[in-house]
């Protein structure tokens, strides 16, 4: 998760219950004003490198060029994205696959359309002054998470390959800001973040984190970030569904030809945020990120 203080993140939840207009007028061809159908969708957390594309589809206009009026925002809390969609309060949404999978168990009607992080970036982190050697070492300790169920599902198993429990440790849920807990001492490592995001923005201040990616955890392999809708809709509006795919893959390429764009709109998103700390994140995403496209009928 991105690092920041709870302060600026946007509230959306009543933007997306309220909507935020009508949609955006485009001209037919026969110069009919028609209003475009307005989509909400939920970013799985602030903007940042690894949700950047669809910021960059709404700035370079790749979906008004398919008739589409994008409206976007981060979830009040890093677990909403999954419940705003399956509510309707957002039309489409960015979600981890693990997340998305568990709420299908439990009967949300959800569709993975694609997937933009392709490979797990979730990692264990502390910090290397600290006298933590290995995950064995946190027995007692208290590590800080950012409240996604399906993230302490993964911990436990973590933690369990290490010889310890969940009860083990002090599980502090802290939402959007692991950076600050971790470096303020009110954690001693933090989990559920990633080396990409998190890790990078400790190691630029000089934190000089020490960082065990998942995959060397025992956890397997998953998407890191997908696009979800309603299968409902996903049924009822297939074209709808399928420009927008068309427009985020153009997005995707778009950021992958031009970083330096990616850095710039993220930066607007929150001018308090550190310009080569947004560099070096986004030079370590746009390696990862990949092209959406139909995984599920």
């Amino acid at each position: 998760m991105r690092p920041g203080s709870v302060s600026i993140i946007v509230i959306v939840a009543v933007g997306f219950l309220l909507g935020c207009g009508g949609g955006r007028e485009v001209e037919s061809s026969e110069s009919v004003p028609v209003v475009a159908p307005e989509m909400k969708v939920t970013l799985d957390q602030p903007l940042d490198a690894a949700n950047v594309a669809v910021e960059m589809g709404v700035d370079r206009g790749y979906f008004t060029d398919v008739g589409l009026d994008i409206w976007t925002a981060p979830p009040e809390l890093p677990r909403r994205p999954v419940t705003y969609v399956t509510a309707g309060a957002a039309e489409l949404g960015l979600s981890q696959q693990p997340q998305v999978a568990l709420a299908k168990r439990k009967g949300a009607p959800l569709v993975t359309l694609g997937s933009l992080i392709s490979q797990p970036t979730a990692a264990m982190i502390w910090l290397g002054k600290s006298k933590i050697g290995g995950i064995a070492d946190l027995d007692g300790k208290t590590i800080a998470v950012p409240g996604i169920p399906y993230q302490e599902h993964l911990l436990a198993k973590v933690l369990a390959r290490a010889g310890l429990k969940l009860e083990d440790v002090e599980v502090k849920r802290v939402a959007y800001d692991l950076v600050p807990t971790l470096l303020k001492g009110k954690a001693d490592a933090i989990f559920g973040g990633t080396w990409n995001i998190e890790g990078i923005a400790l190691r630029e201040r000089g934190a000089k984190p020490v960082i065990r990616r998942v995959q060397d955890l025992g956890v397997p392999s998953y998407d890191e970030l997908v696009v979800i809708v309603r299968s409902d809709r996903a049924a009822k509006e297939p074209q709808t569904v399928r420009n927008f795919i068309s427009a985020l893959s153009r997005a995707v390429a778009a950021v992958k030809r031009d970083p330096e764009a990616a850095v710039r709109l993220i930066e607007e998103s929150d001018p308090e945020l550190d310009h080569e700390e947004i560099e070096a994140q986004v030079e370590a995403t746009v390696p990862l990120m990949s092209t959406p496209g139909p995984e599920e009928p």
